[in-house]
């Protein structure tokens, strides 16, 4: 399952993004290449450092990004 987030914009407009999945066993910071950019759960700055803290303590690994799954 994919799981994807975006911060709330700060005042100069940026958000950071994250996307978990669960069935790889990886997560990515970058945006381009995701499922759906639709529906992304808003959270805030603090919450993105938890989840990231928590997928390196669940030994997920960090990759650029998600290649597309072809369906």
């Amino acid at each position: 399952m994919v799981f994807e987030f975006a911060t709330k914009r700060d005042i100069n407009g940026n958000r950071y993004y994250l996307g978990i999945d669960t069935d790889l066993h990886v997560f990515s910071k970058e945006r381009g290449h995701w499922y759906s950019r639709d529906e992304i759960i808003e959270i805030s700055k603090t919450d993105y450092r938890r989840l990231i803290e928590n997928c390196e303590n669940s030994r997920m690994f960090e990759i650029d990004y998600f290649s597309r799954r072809v369906q």
